[in-house]
């Protein structure tokens, strides 16, 4: 039983969910996801960097073309971030960013999410998704999803953005609008 509280849990798993909502600052995503970023990324990073704008169409013949569709895509995305406190940009079948969007609804923060497709891979990426992911590598430096913002602000992904801004509690701020 919670003395503070009163609440009477019995399932371990209620009852370590229930210290987190209530006791910390946010619940931290898979552990093992974690240790599976921290190999990955350093590998493929440089990977998403070149493959992104390949995929927007940077190797055409048109580079006017590919330019403007870019610059198109950056708007859009401005007018994204602009529109909610909280967006994110995310693939429906990755496993990082099914993390980040539990990480904001344990939260219980209204977001923004708008999805480029399943995964970044041809035939599961949306048709404007390699256009928008070229643009956010482009705006941030950062090609790989999930991608948040808050208040207008690149926070970055879920491992070396959100987390880090939940605990040092920069999210919040920006939150509420102190952009310091």
């Amino acid at each position: 039983m919670d003395p503070n509280t009163g609440k009477n849990i019995s399932d371990s798993k209620d009852i370590i969910q229930y210290l987190y909502k209530n006791y910390a600052l946010f619940t931290p995503p898979n552990e093992l996801l974690g240790d599976l970023s921290d190999i990955l990324t350093p590998i493929l990073k440089p990977v998403y960097k070149q493959l992104a704008p390949l995929q927007a169409g940077s190797g055409g013949e048109n580079k006017v073309e590919y330019e403007a569709t870019i610059a198109a895509a950056k708007s859009q995305i401005e007018e994204e971030i602009a529109s909610e406190d909280i967006v994110i940009y995310t693939y429906s079948l990755s496993p990082f960013c099914t993390e980040a969007t539990a990480v904001l609804d344990n939260l219980e923060v209204a977001y923004k999410e708008i999805s480029l497709g399943k995964e970044w891979v041809p035939f599961l990426i949306n048709e404007d998704g390699p256009q928008k992911r070229a643009a956010l590598g482009e705006m941030t430096g950062q090609t790989a999803l999930p991608h948040v913002f808050v208040s207008g602000k690149n926070v970055g992904g879920l491992y070396d953005g959100l987390l880090p801004a939940l605990e040092d509690g920069s999210f919040w701020k920006l939150l509420k609008g102190d952009n310091k």
